[in-house]
């Protein structure tokens, strides 16, 4: 099965999660095939454009998987803090089409891009306390996007927000009245941005990156680390309630 579709057109360099019959879930094939995309990326790209087929952008963590192995929970946690950062530090400006849903794992892969078309109707958020998941991983960048008070909040919480509240709040950064038109409002965002001068657009996002911290890896590392190394045996134990019913 290929998971992830990557095609280039006129300096867009399109990828899309591609297991819509698992809401696009993140498996360790999955991050594989995204990091395999991402090293795609070179010279002649001015604008990523992350998107997602089906009926939601991204659901989250494949948690099956982990049911008898938290190992793999594990290592989910470390491959998110890993692929966000990559999609930070990418030189070009990204854009992600977060149609339907972007759910825990999910929400915090729209962090870590430039631009986050949504729409009203969707949904965003990380419910993962109620599995025993911290997600603590997302923080460095929910604080960048959002601010600490709403972040602190969010996660905390596990509140999920509709598009027009994530939106308000800054998660979104373009909000589309219905899913079928966040991929035209997110085509139409990587076209105008790949049109602009792209020295110009890099040098921009370069001095962003310098000055908010996402050039620290020690500001991805200690959450992220600590988020995997809190998963007990309460996880395992609410993971069979959900999955071994």
């Amino acid at each position: 099965m290929e998971y992830v579709v990557s095609t280039c057109h006129d300096g867009v360099f399109h990828i899309t999660l591609n297991n819509p019959d698992m809401r696009n879930a993140l498996s360790i094939a999955m991050f594989d095939a995204i990091d395999t995309g991402l090293n795609q990326v070179d010279d002649k790209t001015r604008v990523v454009l992350l998107c997602g087929e089906g009926e939601v952008f991204c659901s989250g963590f494949d948690m099956k998987a982990c049911v008898d192995d938290l190992a793999v929970l594990e290592q989910y946690i470390l491959r998110l803090s890993s692929l966000i950062r990559s999609l930070r530090r990418i030189p070009v400006p990204v854009v992600v089409a977060a149609h339907g849903a972007a759910i825990a794992g999910g929400c915090a892969v729209l962090t870590g891009c430039d631009f986050v078309v949504g729409s009203a109707e969707g949904k965003y958020g990380y419910p993962v306390h109620q599995l025993g998941i911290s997600p603590a991983v997302t923080i460095p960048t929910l604080f960048q996007k959002i601010g600490c008070g709403r972040a602190r909040a969010l996660v905390m919480s596990g509140e999920l927000l509709n598009g027009t509240d994530a939106f308000r709040v800054g998660l979104l950064t373009h909000l589309e009245n219905s899913d079928e038109q966040v991929g035209t409002r997110a085509i139409e965002l990587a076209n105008s941005l790949a049109q602009k001068p792209s020295l110009a657009l890099q040098a921009t996002k370069r001095w962003l990156n310098e000055l908010d911290g996402s050039l620290d890896d020690k500001l991805f590392d200690l959450p992220a680390n600590d988020s995997s190394g809190s998963i007990d045996d309460e996880t395992k134990e609410l993971l069979n309630q959900l999955w071994k019913k």
